[in-house]
């Protein structure tokens, strides 16, 4: 099973390459990479800002965990969040046709590098609650959060969006023209992002409720 990490932001509002920044012992791109490890999932990175520093910080993962990650580079990251899916899904699907056509019906994880609070079973949990759908996602009080979990029926639709114009387009745009099922939860773990340089201080200083 694949979960595809989108980690080609600009990080506007943070003005620094965050996800190379330290949360406990890691930094926050190695800690969504170990999570999905730890999830026996396997990760795609999606890069594009800070291109030569997360490819470096890849290197350095590689090396750590013994293993070779699968990485595609989004040259359109600014974009949107939109863009780097539509990246992350032609790399998925090629594979899904070539080396992995064993797994070209399971269903897959799309989610944003920084929610360092993310554990394994925050990823495990959703498996089961797809059922009949073809997207789910989960969402706190009125708040949508990641990892999203898609069936690869959306892939064909997925590899020919159109991202048009200047305006930034999220995967919120296009879940809503989908059969997309709520994961209701109060587990913040979900939504805990680090978009600004005051949440990641929140982050570090435990300001943060866990449920």
């Amino acid at each position: 099973m694949y979960a595809i990490i989108l980690a080609a932001g600009t990080a506007s509002r943070m003005r620094d390459a965050k996800l190379l920044l330290k949360y406990e012992d890691k930094t926050i791109l190695d800690r969504m990479v170990s999570t999905c490890l730890d999830a026996e999932l396997i990760p795609i990175i999606v890069t594009g800002c800070y291109k030569k520093l997360m490819d470096d910080e890849i290197s350095k993962i590689e090396k750590k965990y013994r293993t070779s990650l699968i990485v595609t580079h989004n040259e359109n990251y600014e974009k949107g969040q939109l863009s780097s899916l539509i990246v992350g899904v032609k790399k998925l699907k090629l594979i899904l046709e070539t080396v992995d056509k064993k797994s070209k019906d399971t269903p897959y994880f799309i989610t944003v590098a920084d929610l360092p609070l993310l554990k394994p079973h925050h990823f495990t949990d959703l498996i089961p609650e797809l059922s009949d759908h073809l997207a789910l996602r989960p969402v706190v009080g009125k708040t949508f959060g990641h990892p999203v979990l898609l069936d690869p029926k959306l892939n064909e639709e997925i590899v020919n969006l159109q991202v048009e114009g200047k305006k930034k387009e999220g995967l919120r745009s296009f879940l809503a023209r989908v059969n997309t099922i709520k994961y209701e939860t109060d587990d913040v773990a979900y939504i805990t992002d680090i978009d600004t340089k005051e949440s990641y201080r929140e982050l570090l200083d435990k300001k943060i409720n866990l449920v």
